[in-house]
């Protein structure tokens, strides 16, 4: 029985030695022709599943390619909005540079046509407005300046067209301005050339847009017409104003009811609509 046991366990080894003597008695060229044919064998599954990897890397690199574009894409479109921004800041920084040398310019023209000097007695004190309201009754405006900036109610306000109104409620901050054309708005000037006080008053604003007033007690000896109009200006009787700061234009003078004085329409500067920065007149 053990020898029997033996010679099974023994038979694998002796097929390997069979196998091995056959081999090596088979001749040089059928091996190689076998080895050719095995390998010919193997080409197209080693081609199939190279095609395969290929396939594979093209549609990850495929995948990774789209992914890259959107990536650039954003990446692309935040850099756009980051220009953007720039270039808005650059251009809002250009603006208001270019306002504040047109702003400093009309005051400067403003001063030397005014001559708002020591001499004179009034601090000129430039703000910016943040409110207009010109419908009805209720024309003022509201600017950016108030009690911490020295103003007070009653102060006299210019713009680069001439008188535009008075300071009425001061806040802190803040102060409301009266408008030249409101009906309340009154004060004492005169004609360019002559020094014969009358009296201005706003009559608000036309029709078309225009803002308006009306002087009063004119003397009778004056006259007006559209090709030689009057020019009325500011008085320093009033305190408020100093002397000659355009109002308006005088087109047409009519006869005052008690025959010694006459009355006209004052024609004010059209732009005291679209003014955005004032001047206010502080007293020394």
């Amino acid at each position: 029985m053990a020898g029997k046991t033996d010679r099974r366990k023994s038979r694998p080894f002796l097929f390997l030695g069979l196998f091995l003597l056959a081999w090596w008695g088979i001749p040089t060229s059928w091996k190689l022709l076998t080895k050719s044919a095995f390998r010919e064998f193997q080409a197209p599954f080693w081609e199939l599943s190279s095609r395969i990897d290929d396939l594979s890397d093209y549609w990850g690199h495929l995948s990774d390619s789209k992914n890259t574009l959107i990536e650039k894409g954003k990446e692309a479109s935040r850099l756009q909005a980051d220009l953007n921004l720039q270039t808005q800041a650059s251009n809002d920084a250009r603006l208001e540079i270019d306002r504040l040398k047109s702003l400093k310019s009309d005051l400067a023209e403003l001063e030397g046509s005014l001559r708002l000097d020591a001499s004179q007695g009034f601090e000129p004190v430039v703000a910016r407005i943040s409110l207009r309201s010109l419908s009805g009754w209720w024309q003022k405006i509201t600017i950016r300046k108030g009690k911490i900036h020295g103003l007070k109610p009653g102060l006299g306000v210019i713009f680069k067209g001439g008188v535009i109104g008075r300071t009425t409620s001061v806040n802190s901050r803040s102060s409301e301005i009266e408008l030249i054309t409101n009906p309340t708005f009154r004060i004492v000037a005169h004609f360019q050339g002559d020094n014969r006080p009358i009296t201005f008053q706003g009559i608000g604003i036309a029709g078309g847009g225009s803002p308006r007033g009306i002087a009063s007690g004119i003397p009778h000896d004056l006259t007006a017409n559209p090709d030689t109009p009057l020019n009325l200006v500011s008085s320093s009787l009033g305190g408020t104003f100093p002397q000659g700061i355009p109002i308006g234009k005088v087109h047409k003078l009519d006869g005052g009811e008690d025959g010694l004085f006459k009355s006209g329409k004052v024609m004010l500067d059209p732009d005291l609509s679209q003014a955005r920065e004032v001047t206010i007149l502080v007293p020394r």
